[in-house]
């Protein structure tokens, strides 16, 4: 246990010791005292202070204000829901949920049992575990049950809430400052000096050669700013060599106050002297905390020696700090990556853009195999009974229904995000109809015909949840021009995109709840004796675990809404100053990218030779060259090595990859 923990339970004690001899009645005036009548009082919430926003701080206190004081007890993360919104669905948001009088307030910054645990008897948990709070630019729902669930807010007489509440918010990037003033660098456990796990030995005072260090800060830092190529420099002093590592949080300390600085490779061994290296440290005022506030200094560490380790060779690094456009592949530009044009020193993704519809049309498909064919269909557009509106040929379907639409690649065209899709009508004049439960997934599937089983049918990952909730219907006369066959009606708005990979077929998996009438779909019969594929599966129950009825070769028409969302940029051939290297994970700068913006890097490695005809450029040897793979070990021994970076945007926000610098970390 840490000493300066010893300091800072002692001087709290005195402080109050002093503050209780100067002030008897202090504590009682700082008590926070309710009317009795508030806790009698019906109660219903009165505000979320929160509500609809989309400029949340991350590190911001949730507020919810009552007409009544509230039961602590019922104050639970059952009767007080926060959760994200995912491409996979919905998870539970981490926080801490407390009662304060006629409020309830929402703490991200910390856990629950973090919370709790410091407000036990002589604790000495004091600092938050969770600082960097809510996610960036990320959605989250609010859901405050009432009766009859079980768990629920309630007054101090234990009458529980009289009304449900359902809301939202949306975060930014942007933090409320956790401690005023910069930061400064403050030394592992308050020594002022850095930290190394495992120890530096006692009796050498040798660091060991796969050793992390440890930097510890008075306040919580911006990782994304602790960047191992310009902010947090570790150097061979002798040769001027940068010692490739990544920086995490340390796992032991999440304060967000400490981080190890982990080497890719090791420190290596200076072989031709069998000696270690003399490692010098610098923290550069790029190092900010959360809310960007820069170190108050500059800090430059006394230099270190490493244990020499026999046979251990030393690391290097292919860097690209994106400050010139002279190693930028062209096709780049047209993937939609960019590097130091729009801002000077970055390699940026670019920003999400619209494909045109994709509509599956095989009642008009000039194939052969169908002719044009409008029916009326009870699934999945279905009817609790007989509309008494008219229209006839709409069947009493009660228990809803459930369908499966199988769609090939030809089908759905390039690979984008699938933002939504559509169904076409037979006919311009549309029954009004509201349903209580529509829910849409979408899965990725190698098999050919479906079966059955609804399950087994997706059988690459799950069928992604994109929409679980009611869909309204109104009656349109004319939803399509200028031609009847063009016209499609969208299911409701997905809460997350579907990411197509261009090269599976696609599940479209759709379950009603009857609605007050039924819909026209447009659909193509295949003619008997013609071998096709069974295209759907079809239940008379929404909740069925199978299709009730044999499986076949019905097809709907079917509108895809795409829009792009994943960039590439390409570096052209670097040559290393090794014949046979040994290649480590690449450290991409900065760690994290706000808003769920994803990014993948690939390698590409080749012996190589010099391209006459373009001087610096190298040509890949084909018969050695091993095309792109996320795994570093499989470009080994290659002299010749490029890399791409796949940047995966938030069509939420329209955010996109931002990124610094790109190491290769290698050893020679």
């Amino acid at each position: 246990m840490r000493s300066s923990s010893y300091r800072l339970v002692a001087g709290v004690a005195i402080a109050a010791m002093v503050v209780g001899a100067l002030a008897p009645d202090a504590q009682a005036k700082r008590k926070r005292r309710f009317d009795p009548k508030l806790g009698r009082k019906p109660l219903v919430m009165t505000s979320f202070v929160q509500n609809g926003r989309t400029d949340v701080r991350r590190n911001e206190r949730l507020v919810f204000k009552f007409s009544a004081t509230l039961r602590k007890g019922s104050v639970s993360h059952r009767s007080v829901r926060i959760a994200a919104s995912t491409s996979t669905g919905f998870r539970d948001a981490t926080g801490a949920v407390k009662a304060r009088g006629t409020k309830v307030i929402f703490d991200p910054t910390r856990t629950q049992k973090n919370f709790e645990d410091s407000k036990k008897k002589n604790t000495l948990v004091t600092e938050k575990d969770n600082p960097t709070g809510f996610g960036s630019f990320q959605e989250f729902t609010v859901f405050l049950p009432s009766p009859p669930e079980l768990e629920v807010l309630k007054n101090l007489r234990r009458d529980p809430i009289l009304q449900s509440f359902t809301g939202n918010f949306r975060t930014n990037s942007t933090y409320d400052d956790p401690v005023e003033g910069q930061p400064s660098f403050i030394g592992n456990f308050g020594t002022g000096k850095l930290g190394f796990n495992p120890p530096v030995g006692g009796a050498t005072g040798l660091v060991d050669e796969d050793a992390t260090i440890i930097f510890e800060f008075s306040e919580p830092i911006d990782i994304d700013t602790l960047d191992p190529s310009s902010s947090v420099i570790v150097e061979r002093i002798a040769i001027g060599e940068q010692v490739p590592g990544v920086i995490k949080v340390d796992p032991n300390e999440p304060s967000g106050r400490r981080f190890l600085f982990v080497p890719s490779l090791g420190f290596g061994s200076d072989e031709a002297n069998q000696a270690g290296w003399d490692i010098q440290v610098t923290l550069s005022r790029e190092v900010a905390d959360l809310a960007g506030n820069p170190l108050k200094r500059p800090k430059v560490f006394p230099v270190f020696r490493t244990r020499y380790v026999p046979g251990k060779p030393s690391s290097s690094i292919l860097s690209e700090g994106f400050d010139g456009q002279s190693k930028m592949d062209p096709i780049s530009v047209v993937e939609g990556g960019e590097w130091n044009t729009l801002e000077v020193g970055f390699l940026l993704g670019g920003f999400p853009t619209t494909f045109p519809n994709v509509d599956v049309q095989y009642t008009q498909a000039s194939t052969g195999l169908t002719s044009l064919v409008r029916t009326r269909v009870v699934e999945p557009l279905v009817a609790e009974s007989v509309p008494s509106t008219g229209g006839g040929g709409c069947a009493a379907v009660p228990m809803g229904s459930r369908v499966q639409m199988l769609y090939v690649p030809a089908d759905v065209g390039d690979p984008a995000a699938i933002v939504g899709v559509g169904w076409g009508p037979s006919s311009n004049a549309l029954f009004a109809a509201t349903h209580p439960s529509i829910t849409i997934r979408l899965g990725h599937t190698s098999v050919q015909s479906l079966g059955t089983d609804w399950e087994a049918n997706v059988n690459l990952g799950t069928a992604q949840l994109l929409y679980d909730g009611e869909y309204s219907i109104p009656q349109a006369l004319n939803i399509n021009p200028p031609g009847l066959d063009t016209g499609y009606w969208d299911w409701p708005t997905f809460k997350s995109p579907f990411e197509y990979n261009g090269i599976n077929n696609v599940v479209f998996d759709a379950k009603a709840e009857g609605g007050n009438n039924c819909q026209i779909l447009r659909v193509a019969f295949i003619p008997a004796g013609v071998s096709f594929p069974t295209r759907r599966a079809v239940s008379r129950n929404a909740e069925s675990g199978t299709a009730s009825f044999a499986t076949d070769a019905v097809i709907y028409d079917i509108r895809f809404r795409k829009r792009r969302r994943t960039t590439r940029a390409t570096s052209l051939y670097y040559e290393l100053a090794a014949d046979n290297p040994l290649f480590a994970t690449p450290i991409v700068s900065p760690s994290g990218q706000s808003g769920g913006v994803q990014v993948v890097l690939e390698l590409d490695g080749a012996q190589g030779k010099p391209d006459p005809f373009n001087p610096g450029g190298f040509i890949p040897d084909a018969s050695t060259a091993t095309g792109w793979v996320t795994d570093p070990s499989l470009v080994d021994g290659n002299r010749f090595v490029r890399f791409r970076v796949s940047m995966i945007s938030n069509l939420s926000t329209n955010q996109s990859a931002r990124i610094s610098s790109v190491q290769v970390p290698y050893q020679f």
